[in-house]
């Protein structure tokens, strides 16, 4: 039961209240969503941890989607 929470029900439950937080944000609060960047990325100490954090989404989002995309049968076929 906990296994099928985690994997099947957890990441529904997540995109779900994305999506419905958006949608409500910005049906509430439209005129508050700008292209500004934030305070944080204009303080100096932050700039590098914050490219650095980005650029690092980047692969591991990538990596996610050639996960997904790679057949089960190669999978096998390599013993994983």
């Amino acid at each position: 039961m906990l296994n099928q929470f985690v994997w099947v029900i957890y990441p529904y439950l997540c995109l779900a209240i994305f999506v419905i937080g958006h949608i409500a944000r910005y049906k509430y609060d439209q005129f508050s969503w700008t292209a500004k960047s934030s305070e944080m990325i204009e303080k100096k100490q932050l700039k590098w941890g914050s490219l650095l954090f980005h650029l690092g989404i980047i692969p591991v989002f990538f990596g996610h989607v050639v996960g997904l995309l790679i057949p089960a049968n190669w999978l096998e076929a390599i013993g994983v």
